[in-house]
């Protein structure tokens, strides 16, 4: 249940009003003060949903009482308790961003309007925080996945995920469109942070323009929107510098070429790219596949090491980045169509005893 606080020097009006208050079934009254101070140390203290407090007490008065709530970030709805003649300090309480005002002596059934809407308000806000708290780890797992499509600018896997994300939160919820702007939001701002992780020089110019204007459709518009400003950013910093990159990953080929370990994700990882698009602008240079670039440097190199009659074949083996002498033969072999040992024969004229 709804906390409320009453605060007035007036001990009937306290009674009274913590009578009223919890016949609605809306709200516990866990306090009563006679003065501000007293309500602002129990705030301090102790969650409150509700304040209702007279204007004029002793010690502390209301207006100062609400004023030093908002200094403390306090968001709790304040009901002023106000006689006539007192509409100057109402209006200077409205600045401080009272919910509603009662006049004495109170109205019963103004009071319980009052308190039914404050109620519906905080149950709202309350299921908002529930949903963004259950949502935000969904917007993290599939932030995470849209920043990797975007790096491979795979539009159609793309346009699959925003249609996966729009299905849940519409399964999810179909009536509070606040719910579905502040999900977009996180989601949005989940993805630039992992593109932003994994590519810093976009740090300054992925901006963050999605306005949570407008109705459901207008939303997902935005969304999409957004997404592919950002395709369209990253394709165009791409496209200028992909000799640099291409350059980068053939350097780095060359140094580790006879590496056993030597893999399209060590290259990947050494330029911050993805796996798949890194494969992308090898094939793009070289004309063939990372795999078969590799094999036909290895191939090459072995057939000179091969020509050296002092290097045994389980060595040409290991320098060119095999550790299994049969797995080098079987790929010698249905590279050149015969054997290491067939092509020392070529070369010598007879076989060599190893």
């Amino acid at each position: 249940m709804l906390k409320a606080i009453i605060t007035d020097d007036e001990t009937i009006i306290k009674k009274s009003l913590k009578m009223i208050i919890e016949r609605t079934n809306l709200f516990e009254v866990i306090g009563a003060f006679t003065n501000g101070r007293d309500a602002l140390e129990f705030m301090q203290a102790n969650p409150v949903d509700l304040l209702i407090t007279d204007i004029r007490m002793p010690v502390m008065d209301g207006l100062n009482l609400i004023s030093a709530l908002r200094e403390m970030g306090n968001k709790a709805d304040v009901i002023i308790l106000t006689g006539y003649g007192e509409f100057e300090y109402a209006q200077r309480a409205i600045r401080y961003g009272v919910t509603d005002y009662l006049l004495k002596p109170v109205v019963l059934e103004q009071l319980q309007k009052m308190l039914e809407q404050i109620a519906s308000k905080r149950k709202q806000q309350m299921m908002l925080q529930a949903w963004r708290q259950e949502s935000l780890w969904y917007c993290r797992q599939q932030g995470k996945r849209l920043a990797l499509l975007l790096r491979d600018m795979d539009g159609a896997a793309i346009d699959s995920l925003l249609d996966a994300v729009y299905d849940y939160i519409s399964r999810n919820n179909s009536e509070h469109l606040e719910i579905y702007k502040t999900f977009y939001v996180d989601f949005l701002t989940c993805t630039r942070n992992e593109l932003v992780e994994s590519l810093p020089d976009f740090k300054e110019t992925l901006h963050l323009t999605f306005t949570k204007e407008g109705v459901l459709e207008e939303l997902k518009g935005q969304a999409r929107r957004q997404i592919g400003e950002w395709m369209q950013q990253i394709a165009a910093v791409r496209n200028h510098g992909i000799a640099l990159i291409v350059k980068k990953a053939l350097v780095y080929i060359q140094a580790h070429i006879f590496d056993e370990d030597l893999s399209l994700l060590s290259i990947a990882n050494e330029l911050n790219l993805s796996v798949s698009y890194t494969s992308e602008c090898i094939k793009e240079a070289v004309g063939v596949s990372f795999t078969q670039y590799v094999i036909n440097v290895r191939m090459e190199q072995a057939k000179v090491w091969l020509a050296d009659s002092s290097c045994k074949m389980y060595e040409v083996a290991f320098k060119c980045g095999y550790a299994d002498y049969a797995h080098f033969t079987k790929m010698f072999k249905k590279h050149y169509g015969y054997s290491p040992k067939e092509y020392r024969k070529r070369l010598n004229g007879s076989f060599l005893s190893e």
